[in-house]
């Protein structure tokens, strides 16, 4: 593992801060149950790392190593389930808590697909959970991507076969093998080591060494909130309270641009309208709340597995002001977080942060993470022609880690929509309905700088919900 891909690892340990993500498929028609598997036991023939756990050293400290699964089976991470009537959408996001909420088994691959029937009138749903030191969602998206666009399903006429116990590349098996406390210590001298010498390449590489020295600094100060947390939010527990929402991709993009900001930034601004609005309705004036959203570092060429994504921080504004002046705000700070954060100084930071021990990382994570209030991230999606097993998919809804926050509203593209998964903590935001009431207002107030020249009109409805807490149909 790398050093982020062993910071999400060492976050399981505390059910807080539990780094599970979850995506639901959104399908035109029930697939066959045989062909689904078949399509599951292709992918698994095609991306070995899916055979592999995860082997920590005696000591929980330093990078853990990925290892073949002695007892892999695909009916292990591969389900059925039928939901209950009337097999709607709080039914659906049910089953998302559910899975959400359940820790893997550390004996077996971290990963697990289920196919859940019954969804709405002969359509059904495929709930996608895997834990992020597996991969980022870029990672994840795009090998789920190839896979989809090479092996249609119903083309094969038997699943590939899986790979025998031990086998995959000689990065991912040379440490197999390593136990006993002399290696442990080996290990953890060698990383030491590593890390030094990256920490010695960033400081002493091309150029002033002033400017090497600030770049380092702008970066490790992204460690301290820009903002102080809000008092409404600051309660925290390990309950999940999920809800899900669509808007069109096209509109938000439309939105953005007549603002002059990117598409991203758009979607930024209208999760912050909701807190706005969340804030206003409780009687609380706050101009900012500490907010990380994340952002990749992979290059085109990079598509290996593993996680290569930093989190930037920013003074979130939920002030009372037009969603077209929240756009602009939003776009400049993730603009000047961004520039803040070096690759480099990220990768040694991480790489530094994993020798630190597990248990320091159990107690200590959930106290440091609870200062970020919202977590607002935005994966890639699927080719709006995917299918599963022959079953074209129609939406897709993304449900990120909340890592301690009190919310992570996640989004991702399908088609011409935009799927929105809300994971909110109810300690924190103790009337879910209410909240995506104002979700959704806010995002029609954001929509509407596309739709309206002179400037949409200000949406704040203070009275009942429209709808319940899982936002526009999935």
């Amino acid at each position: 593992m790398n050093g982020t891909d062993t910071l999400f690892w060492r976050l399981s340990g505390s059910a807080l801060t539990r780094p599970h993500v979850t995506w639901a498929w959104l399908l035109e028609s029930t697939p066959d149950w045989e062909l689904f598997v078949r399509a599951c036991a292709e992918a698994v023939g095609r991306l070995p790392r899916l055979t592999h756990r995860v082997t920590d050293s005696p000591l929980r400290t330093g990078p853990p190593s990925w290892t073949a699964d002695p007892d892999f089976r695909l009916s292990r991470h591969v389900h059925r389930v039928r939901l209950p009537a009337p097999g709607g959408p709080r039914e659906l996001l049910d089953m998302v808590e559910w899975r959400i909420s359940t820790a893997f088994d550390p004996l077996h691959p971290p990963w697990e697909i289920t196919l859940a029937e019954d969804y709405e009138t002969d359509r059904a749903a495929v709930v996608l959970k895997w834990h992020h030191s597996l991969g980022d969602a870029v990672t994840i998206v795009g090998a789920v991507r190839r896979l989809m666009e090479n092996t249609p399903p119903a083309a094969s006429s038997r699943a590939a076969p899986l790979p025998p116990p031990g086998t995959g590349t000689p990065a991912e098996t040379s440490n197999k093998d390593c136990s006993g406390m002399s290696r442990t210590i080996g290990a953890l001298v060698e990383a030491a080591r590593t890390a030094a010498r990256s920490s010695a390449r960033v400081l002493s590489g091309p150029g002033p060494a002033g400017d090497r020295a600030r770049s380092a600094g702008r970066t490790a100060s992204q460690l301290l909130p820009p903002a102080s947390p809000s008092p409404l939010l600051a309660k925290r527990s390990s309950a999940i309270d999920c809800g899900m929402m669509t808007v069109s991709l096209a509109e938000l993009k439309a939105a953005g641009k007549r603002a002059g900001v990117s598409v991203t930034s758009a979607y930024v601004s209208a999760v912050l309208g909701a807190f706005h609005r969340y804030h206003d309705h409780h009687g609380l004036v706050r101009d900012t709340v500490p907010v990380l959203v994340p952002v990749s570092f992979r290059e085109a060429h990079e598509t290996g597995a593993g996680n290569l994504i930093a989190g930037v921080l920013i003074a979130g504004p939920i002030g009372d002001m037009s969603a077209r002046s929240r756009m602009v705000s939003v776009h400049t700070a993730v603009a000047e977080a961004r520039g803040s954060v070096a690759r480099e100084v990220c990768t040694v930071m991480a790489d530094m942060g994993a020798l630190v021990p597990e248990p320091l990382y159990r107690h200590l994570a959930p106290t440091l993470l609870r200062r970020i209030d919202v977590v607002v991230t935005s994966v890639p999606g699927l080719p709006g022609n995917a299918q599963v097993a022959g079953s074209r998919v129609v939406n897709a809804v993304p449900w990120a880690p909340r890592g301690g926050a009190a919310a992570n509203i996640s989004m991702a593209s399908h088609g011409d929509l935009c799927g929105i998964g809300t994971n909110l903590d109810p300690a924190a935001i103790t009337d879910a309905r209410l909240f995506h009431h104002f979700l959704e207002d806010s995002f029609e107030e954001t929509l509407g700088c596309a739709r309206h020249p002179a400037g949409p009109p200000r949406v704040n409805h203070p009275g009942p919900p429209r709808s319940a807490r899982t936002g526009a149909d999935g």
